[in-house]
């Protein structure tokens, strides 16, 4: 598919000389980068069982939450 990006002049020299460097087109270069971007989106966006992506919140102490005391019928009330 053909499409059109307006993107920053210095953001479009430097993938002008990263393809030359690589002996590339600038095209190749940027569908590389998408790709890398999206494929580590996609790594980082679990999904439940009916295949929607889920919300993730990083935590620096990751299965450390401990819920077995929370009221979670005073919250809904």
């Amino acid at each position: 598919m053909q499409t059109t990006v307006n993107l920053p002049d210095s953001l479009y020299e430097k993938s002008v000389a990263l393809a030359a460097a690589r002996g590339a087109t600038v095209e190749q270069v940027i569908v590389e980068a998408l790709s890398r971007t999206l494929s580590d989106t996609d790594a980082l966006s679990p999904t439940d069982e009916s295949g929607t992506r889920l919300p993730v919140i990083r935590s620096r102490r990751p299965g450390t939450l401990d819920l077995g005391r929370f009221d979670f019928d005073e919250l809904l009330a």
